[in-house]
């Protein structure tokens, strides 16, 4: 499988030696000090080389006194009241930075980015007549698989398949797609998290022969739009730190920067840096 996910003492932990990194998320009764201890034993048996964790203000504060250091903060995270917070550990101290070329151009497309930030009034932007935007079904997954061996077909350890998404879908992930007759151009996954408020957008992929065409700007148009059909109050994605397009795409979506994920992920053959970015439901206008 492209990645394990499985629940360790309450937490959802994904993990694989891909990335060789540790991602995970708990709820507020899990007994933290325990959990880390876990989380320390598995890093060291897989030899990972990174701990990222997604939490409260409150276990924020206990991660920062094991060493953890803060790389994203996203206001109101859960249920639009409490703050969350992306902490690191690093296991190996050699992955915690990056050399000043990575690093100016991370500022740059940055910098871009944020000027491109538009607000949420702007206008709707109209999709070809041609192209439909639609929801996968569990048995049209074998589409996703194919996109995915295209979109990395030089990267197969970077496919995910049928089975990874069967397993996305048991947490809650929902599948779309932009079609051209009948072809599937770009997917997205998203993460539903009714209980927190929120939701993800795990990852775009698109048809290598449709790059750089910013098709992926009409699915972000279509998930903020899906926002109160699943009580959600906050949207956020994490994006390369160096591709300006997905995150001049996020910014020109209204969508506010929360910081960067230090060499958080392989995306095809390279260790990459990743941006958060947040979008918030706007408040109601009162009388």
């Amino acid at each position: 499988m492209f990645e394990t996910i499985e629940n360790i003492d309450g937490a959802l932990v994904y993990h694989g030696n891909m990335h060789k990194r540790i991602y995970f998320s708990q709820s507020d009764n899990v007994d933290l000090d325990n959990l880390l201890q876990k989380m320390k034993t598995l890093a060291n048996e897989k030899q990972y080389e990174k701990i990222l964790s997604k939490t409260t203000e409150e276990k924020a504060a206990i991660l920062k006194s094991k060493g953890f250091e803060i790389e994203a903060k996203i206001p109101g995270l859960y249920n639009g009241t409490t703050d969350g917070y992306f902490l690191a550990d690093y296991i190996n101290k050699e992955r915690h930075g990056y050399n000043d070329k990575i690093a100016k151009t991370i500022a740059t497309v940055k910098s871009i980015a944020q000027a491109a930030n538009k607000p949420d009034s702007d206008s709707y932007f109209h999709m070809p007549e041609n192209m439909i935007l639609r929801e996968l079904a569990s048995n049209e997954f074998h589409l996703l698989e194919t996109l995915h061996n295209k979109a990395y077909k030089y990267h197969p350890n970077q496919i995910k398949d049928v089975t990874y998404f069967s397993k996305l879908k048991e947490l809650n992930h929902q599948f779309y797609g932009l079609f051209q007759n009948g072809q599937l151009l770009v997917s997205a996954i998203i993460g539903i998290n009714k209980e927190e408020g929120n939701m993800e957008i795990v990852d775009f992929v698109t048809h290598p022969d449709y790059r750089g065409q910013n098709l992926s700007y009409f699915l972000v148009q279509d998930i903020k739009e899906k926002m109160k059909s699943f009580a959600c109050k906050t949207i956020y994605t994490m994006v390369r730190s160096t591709s300006y397009g997905l995150n001049i795409t996020f910014s020109k979506h209204g969508f506010i920067f929360a910081g960067t994920l230090k060499n958080n992920c392989m995306v095809r053959d390279t260790l990459e840096s990743m941006n958060v970015w947040y979008f918030k439901e706007p408040e109601q206008s009162r009388p």
